[in-house]
């Protein structure tokens, strides 16, 4: 089974500039949790992801304002990054695990061969056959 087969396809993204409050809304809007970061909406190039949880903890808890924060500040660049070809039997993703909470985060980000987000795993535990460790 290739990424391709069990990602969601053409996924909801963030552009770098816009605020954290702005995808906050966006994530409200479309009942999602965490999104990829892009360079800009057209070229889709990827940058990292951010969650709800990352938006309240490393901008509000922080004493950022999210209407002016960009998304890029509290992005995370560790997550799992793999090709739309990559065969995801096997494949092990490391739990993004923050010390000072009990979240456990794992999402897989589909790019192509130029790093343009064509697709998104925001569940890889249950996809049979994908190992989270």
């Amino acid at each position: 089974m290739r990424a391709s087969e069990v990602m969601i396809s053409d996924p909801v993204v963030a552009a770098a500039g816009a605020t954290s409050a702005e995808v906050a809304h966006l994530m409200r809007a479309k009942n999602i949790a965490v999104v990829p970061v892009v360079d800009n909406p057209k070229d889709r190039r990827y940058l990292g992801t951010i969650s709800d949880r990352d938006i309240v903890t490393r901008c509000v808890a922080q004493g950022h304002d999210p209407q002016e924060c960009s998304v890029s500040d509290h992005a995370r660049t560790d997550t799992a990054v793999v090709g739309p070809e990559t065969e995801m039997k096997g494949y092990r993703v490391s739990k993004q695990l923050d010390p000072d909470d009990h979240h456990v985060r794992a999402t897989i980000v589909v790019v192509d061969k130029d790093r343009r987000v064509v697709g998104f795993i925001p569940h890889p535990e249950e996809v049979q056959g994908i190992v989270i460790r």
